[in-house]
């Protein structure tokens, strides 16, 4: 429109306009009556245009009342951080188990709900966990002027803009001071059990009697579980530690021998008539055998492997989760086994696994240190 503007601005200033007015006049109006109609059709699309964006922002408002609403109702803790750590938005749970108000923890720095002996911890831990993408957990303690500092496990999750630059944080807060309670009920229950009982020593390779009416309870060491096969032969079923029942009732199998594992192992001696003086001993036993079956679905797994290689990783990877103890550089196996044993475990030969162990090292999977015990590598 501009442009038809300024073409009849340069036609009206010639000569031949000023000569002949009366042609550009019909000229003049009709260029203004199509300028009109393009005017009247930009104003309704931007009509338009308007009325989706004000359908857009409708709906986009109520998606945000809709997840603050989840947000506000949802059962755990939760705390929104702004990029500079400072707390954005907290839901119910969260002014539930602080016991204080939404605006007390308004844009407040999230350091004040820690001790203040381990706010400076905390936001390097904090800041550290930032620059990783996947969900973090860890434990730290928190505090509140209207309770008692309580044990707690985090969950970080943070959103990025384009570029990986932090926009916001949320910070999911669980509660485990009942659960730490509870576990310490657990072990003064166990240590009641052990109190004023007699201790049965046992060394390692030793076999352990079985008695009818009576249920071992380990103390300390590890034992063995295992059978024998036509061609006498051990299979492993499992590895059990301090804690842990066992008993004859236990197991269906008409061979059946408890082996010492460590240099030392101590039990105790429950019988049957004393289990309804111990109430917690039904939950001990429950937990027993619970760890037992999970232990013999893995073990299944190693001897569904066709190739010796794969039974010896997989059965490296079974007593990870069973014996492991996190070090530096990955998980090292606390019991010390043999080559014959875990030729055992894993169906093969002790000259196979001596070499597939030697195979592992160079490859870079495991380590074995100057004591004999594994570190399976990160």
């Amino acid at each position: 429109m501009n442009q038809r503007i300024e073409s009849l601005y340069y036609r009206s200033s010639e000569d031949s306009a000023i000569q002949y007015p009366s042609e550009l006049l019909p000229i003049a109006f009709k260029e203004l009556g199509t300028a009109s109609e393009e005017l009247l059709v930009a104003l309704e699309q931007l009509a338009e245009q308007q009325e989706q964006i004000v359908e857009s922002h409708t709906q986009l408002e109520a998606e945000r009342r809709r997840y603050q609403s989840l947000f506000e109702q949802a059962p755990h803790p939760y705390i929104a951080l702004d990029s500079a750590g400072a707390i954005a938005s907290v839901n119910r749970a969260a002014t539930r188990l602080f016991d204080c108000t939404h605006g007390l923890l308004l844009h407040k720095p999230v350091s004040i709900l820690v001790p203040m002996e381990g706010r400076r911890a905390f936001r390097e831990e904090l800041k550290r966990r930032q620059q990783v993408e996947d969900n973090q957990e860890w434990q730290v303690r928190l505090y509140s002027p209207h309770r008692e500092p309580f044990d707690a496990v985090l969950t970080l999750s943070g959103e990025r803009d384009a570029w990986g630059n932090i926009v916001s944080i949320c910070l999911c807060i669980r509660d485990i001071s009942d659960r730490q309670r509870s576990q310490a009920q657990k072990r003064k229950n166990t240590e009641d059990l052990f109190c004023d009982r007699t201790r049965h020593s046992f060394s390692k390779g030793e076999n352990i009697p079985l008695q009818p009416d009576a249920l071992w309870l380990i103390c300390k060491g590890w034992v063995k579980f295992s059978t024998l096969t036509e061609n006498n032969g051990e299979v492993l079923m499992g590895i059990a530690g301090q804690g842990i029942p066992f008993c004859r009732t236990l197991t269906a199998l008409s061979i059946y021998q408890v082996t010492a594992l460590s240099q030392t192992v101590e039990l105790i001696a429950i019988s049957h008539r004393e289990m309804p003086q111990f109430p917690h001993l039904t939950q001990l036993i429950a937990e027993g055998v619970t760890q037992r079956l999970q232990q013999s679905e893995l073990l299944l797994s190693v001897y569904g492997r066709r190739r010796a290689s794969d039974r010896l990783l997989t059965l490296l990877q079974v007593l990870k989760t069973i014996l492991g103890e996190p070090v530096a550089t990955g998980t090292r196996l606390s019991l010390r086994l043999t080559h014959q044993e875990l030729a055992e475990a894993s169906c093969t030969t002790r000259v196979t696994v001596t070499r597939l162990l030697s195979e592992l090292q160079h490859q870079g999977k495991i380590t074995i240190d100057n004591t004999n015990h594994i570190t399976i590598l990160e």
